[in-house]
C-alpha cells in the first residue's frame, strides 16, 4: 500500500488500521520490556560480588588467618611462620649464651593490624604464592602489593583495604627465601594401567598431555589397536610379564621351561621393545630361581628388568575426583612417613585423567615433582638413598 492509497481510505478503513499498528506496538513493546528485565538480571547477576562485611576487630583476626591458610598450601609449616620481630623460644635457648643477630629486615611500622615473617624455601615461587594470597583477601575487599628485594628476591606485601583510596599499609606479610628450610615434598612416577579399556580417541587425548607419566603397553594379541596408538604417541612405557606355572596360560615364563627357552624369549623381548622404559616382572607364586634369573638375564641386555615392589599399587572403591583426591591424600601420607621417590600404578577412566590434570598443582605447588618411569630410574641411580633399594636388574 503506498502513501496515495493511504490517504484515500475510508474513515472505517483508517480505523481498522490505526488499531492493528496500536496492537502491533503494543506486542513489540511487551516483548522488548521483557527482553530488558532479562538482561537486567544477568547484569545484577555478573556485577554483584559478594563482600563479606565484617567488623574492625575480625578482620584483625581473619585476614591474617587467610594469609596463614594460603601459604600452607605450598607446603610451608607452621614453624617458618612468626610475628615480625618475635623470637621462638627453640630460638631464644639458642641464643641465650650467644650474642644475638640483628635482624636483616627494618623494624615494621607502629599501628599495623600485624606484621608477618614466614620463611619460604628457595624452591617456593613467591610471585604465586602472591598472586593466591590476593585473591583470598579479595572477598573482604582487601588487597596488596608486593615489593622484590633485587638481591635476594625476598618479597614485601602491603595489605590494605581496596576502599581506601590511600591504600593505607594495614598489614605486613615479609616472604623470606632460606636455604635452611625445605618441604616434605617427594619425586612422583604414575604409571597408568589397562589403558586398553579407554576408547582409542579418547586415549589418543590422553596420550598427548603434556604431563609425565608412563602407561603399560597393551597386550599385542587382545588390543593391538592400543598398543599401536600407545607406540605411536612416543609415550614412556612399560612392559609386564608373568612368571607361572604351565596351567597360567597367560603367563610369558613358565616354570617347566627349558634354560634356553626362557632365555631366548627374554633375547626377543629385548629385541623387540628395546624403546621400552622397563619390564616389571610379576612372580605372584614366587617360583624360585626363575624369577631371579630371568631378571638377570635382562640385566645382560640394554633393557631393565624390576621386581614389582617397586610400585606402588593404588587401589581404591571411590570415582571421579574423589578417586584423584584419595590418590593425592595416599601420595602426601607416604611423602610424611619418609617416601621421596614413588612409583604408582594406577588404573584411571579418561574422565577420571582429566580430573588429574586439572587438579596436579594441588601437589605441584607443595614441591611435589612428577617424573616418567624411564627418567625417575635415573634420579634414583644417581641418588641411591631413595627407595630403588634391591629391586633394579644388577
Amino acid at each position: 500500500m503506498n502513501f496515495r492509497k493511504l490517504v484515500n481510505l475510508n474513515g472505517n478503513q483508517k480505523i481498522v488500521l490505526l488499531g492493528s499498528l496500536i496492537v502491533l506496538f503494543t506486542v513489540l513493546f511487551f516483548f522488548y520490556r521483557r527482553a530488558s528485565v532479562k538482561n537486567e538480571n544477568v547484569v545484577k547477576e555478573f556485577s554483584t560480588t559478594t563482600v563479606k562485611t565484617l567488623s574492625t576487630d575480625e578482620l584483625k583476626k581473619v585476614i591474617p588467618a587467610r594469609i596463614d591458610s594460603v601459604v600452607s598450601l605450598f607446603g610451608i609449616k607452621k614453624e617458618w611462620i612468626r610475628e615480625a620481630g618475635v623470637i621462638p623460644e627453640p630460638e631464644k635457648k639458642k641464643q641465650k649464651n650467644e650474642k644475638v643477630k640483628k635482624s636483616p629486615l627494618p623494624p615494621p611500622p607502629t599501628g599495623l593490624w600485624f606484621s608477618k615473617e614466614i620463611t619460604i624455601p628457595k624452591d617456593v615461587p613467591a610471585a604465586e604464592m602472591n598472586y593466591e594470597i590476593s585473591n583470598s583477601l579479595y572477598e573482604y575487599d582487601f588487597n596488596c602489593t608486593g615489593t622484590e628485594d633485587p638481591k635476594n628476591g625476598n618479597l614485601q606485601l602491603s595489605v590494605f583495604n581496596k576502599r581506601d583510596s590511600s591504600r593505607k599499609t594495614l598489614g605486613l606479610v615479609q616472604l623470606i627465601y632460606s636455604d635452611k628450610v625445605k618441604r616434605e615434598a617427594a619425586d612422583i612416577c604414575l604409571v597408568l594401567d589397562k589403558v586398553e579399556a579407554i576408547p582409542l580417541d579418547k586415549l589418543e587425548k590422553m596420550l598427548k598431555s603434556p604431563e609425565k607419566y608412563s602407561v603399560v603397553l597393551p597386550d599385542i594379541v587382545d588390543r593391538i589397536d592400543a598398543q599401536t596408538v600407545v607406540l605411536d604417541s612416543k609415550r614412556d612405557f612399560l612392559l609386564f610379564m608373568d612368571i607361572g606355572t604351565s596351567e597360567d596360560l597367560a603367563a610369558e615364563f613358565k616354570s617347566d621351561m627349558r634354560e634356553k627357552e626362557w632365555k631366548s624369549k627374554v633375547r626377543s623381548v629385548c629385541y623387540e621393545y628395546d624403546k621400552a622404559a622397563g619390564v616389571i616382572v610379576l612372580n605372584p607364586g614366587k617360583i624360585m630361581p626363575l624369577g631371579t634369573d630371568i631378571l638377570t638375564e635382562f640385566g645382560l641386555y640394554n633393557l631393565k628388568a624390576y621386581r614389582d615392589t617397586i610400585l606402588v599399587r593404588f587401589n581404591s572403591e571411590q570415582k571421579g575426583r574423589h578417586k584423584i583426591d584419595a590418590l593425592f591424600t595416599d601420595i602426601v601420607s607416604r611423602t610424611q612417613k619418609g617416601g621421596r621417590s614413588m612409583i604408582y600404578l594406577v588404573n584411571f577412566t579418561a574422565d577420571e585423567f582429566d580430573n588429574y590434570t586439572s587438579d596436579i598443582f594441588k601437589l605441584k605447588r607443595k614441591g611435589y615433582r612428577f617424573f616418567t618411569f624411564s627418567d625417575i630410574i635415573k634420579r634414583r641411580v644417581k641418588n641411591p638413598d631413595t627407595e630403588l633399594k634391591q629391586e633394579i636388574t644388577g
